[in-house]
């Protein structure tokens, strides 16, 4: 019976509910408890008032405080105790998705006061397991089985509890179904370089070689007068402009060249994209983005001239202003792993946020949600090459 009252209460948690994307910058909640004494103390079951407050330290961790209050019945007595307890202790969360389980440990000071005001006291440690619920109104569902260790009388109690609280600094919108509804409707795949040439015609100047042969007769007594033969110019770079003319002695015949013998220039528009994918309520770059990111800081390395914006993305879920600051967040983070990681300069690389804006995919799916939070840079460098003939 004692077992099956324990998992209603956790049960009587798992209603319907959704997180944004984002965690608050505190909890504090009220609620009741049902708490099953060790057989040794004598004592019957009893119902308590709970207050607690959660403070978050990151994603995953946070710490609690929370004061039991309770009146608790002696076995085979008309007495009764009045007890107090008084906790402090942390929250491990092990999922940041919709439903956000977690197990609680900690330390405790418990008071038990009897009819003659003589009050017991002891040290408990105190660990559990539990489940959060998040509503869009900001009200957050919370219940736990708990499992108490007293120091001093070495007993062990049994609890679970049950708590409604409010989060306060999280922004929220409307409620949307957890139910995966239909595939992406958009399927946006990362495009590959373009390439664009504009060729700047150039008129090239290939003037034939001539042979010239001027006959010089000189009267001379008893002497015919020999013919002089002035040699073809050279082009010794085989590139159409003789010797005397070619400013670029040495290019390659390959090569185009201008009426000085230089090599064309086309302008080439070179343009890289990267696509960095985020969990929810998270700004945390997984090492597989990693090669993504690598990409854009090679490029980047190997033409000088450009600089990049890092672009950060959310989906939906969440206030517009909540969304943007996590975007921002999003490109801070590729953007400090570009200069940190792989060493470019931090003028070449800016960072902006842009929340919600221009999805890529369906918002009402879980996959096109995830397509949404993204990070994308695209690097553009105009570089000039040689054209070939």
């Amino acid at each position: 019976m004692k077992k099956t009252i324990l998992l209603a209460c956790l049960t009587s948690a798992l209603s319907t509910g959704l997180t944004a994307d984002e965690y608050p910058d505190f909890e504090a909640y009220l609620g009741a408890g049902r708490y099953h004494f060790d057989n040794e103390r004598n004592l019957d079951d009893a119902n308590s008032l709970e207050v607690g407050v959660e403070v978050p330290m990151s994603e995953a961790l946070s710490l609690e405080a929370w004061f039991s209050s309770f009146d608790v019945d002696i076995e085979n007595s008309a007495n009764e105790l009045d007890g107090a307890r008084y906790t402090v202790g942390g929250l491990y969360h092990l999922s940041n998705s919709s439903l956000r389980p977690f197990i609680a440990l900690g330390l405790g000071h418990q008071e038990l006061e009897d009819d003659s005001n003589d009050t017991h006291i002891e040290a408990l440690a105190y660990g559990g397991l539990g489940l959060k619920k998040y509503f869009d109104n900001n009200i957050v569902v919370r219940g736990e089985l708990l499992g108490l260790k007293s120091f001093d009388h070495e007993v062990t109690d049994l609890g679970a509890r049950i708590a409604v609280g409010y989060a306060f600094g999280r922004s929220t919108t409307k409620p949307v179904s957890m139910a995966e509804s239909a595939p992406a409707t958009e399927v946006i795949q990362a495009a590959a370089p373009v390439v664009k040439k504009t060729i700047e015609a150039m008129p090239k100047t290939q003037p034939t070689p001539k042979i010239i042969e001027e006959e010089l007769v000189k009267p001379v007594a008893k002497t015919v007068a020999k013919p002089i033969v002035k040699t073809a110019p050279v082009d010794s770079d085989l590139d159409g402009v003789v010797d005397r003319l070619d400013k670029c002695n040495g290019t390659d015949k390959a090569f185009k060249v201008d009426a000085a013998g230089c090599p064309v220039m086309l302008t080439e528009t070179v343009s890289i994209k990267m696509n960095v994918k985020f969990p929810s309520n998270s700004a945390v770059i997984s090492g597989d983005n990693f090669s993504e990111i690598q990409k854009v800081a090679n490029f980047m390395k190997q033409f000088d001239q450009t600089s990049v914006t890092v672009e950060g993305y959310s989906d939906d879920r969440g206030r517009d202003a909540y969304n943007k600051a996590l975007s921002q967040k999003r490109a801070d983070s590729v953007r400090m792993t570009l200069i940190n990681e792989f060493k470019l300069e931090a003028k070449r690389v800016s960072a902006m946020g842009y929340g919600e804006e221009s999805p890529i995919a369906d918002n009402n799916t879980a996959a096109g949600r995830a397509e949404n939070r993204r990070v994308v840079a695209v690097v553009k460098s105009n570089i000039q090459k040689a054209a070939t003939k």
